[in-house]
């Protein structure tokens, strides 16, 4: 799995927790600056609206 889908997948997992911008690039691999703008151009939405959005 490449960062984007690490990071993806790990949001999905985790919907019912409170979990962080530094949580999900942890799970990635990469850093905050690059799963946000990896995230947006893959999903065309941030990572926190989309933690936001299912919560």
């Amino acid at each position: 799995m490449n960062p984007t889908e690490k990071a993806l997948w790990f949001v999905e997992s985790h919907l019912p927790d409170a979990i962080s911008l530094d949580d999900v690039a942890q799970s990635s691999g990469v850093s905050r600056f690059h799963v946000t703008r990896a995230f947006g151009a893959a999903t065309g939405r941030s990572v926190m609206a989309t933690c936001a959005r299912a919560g």
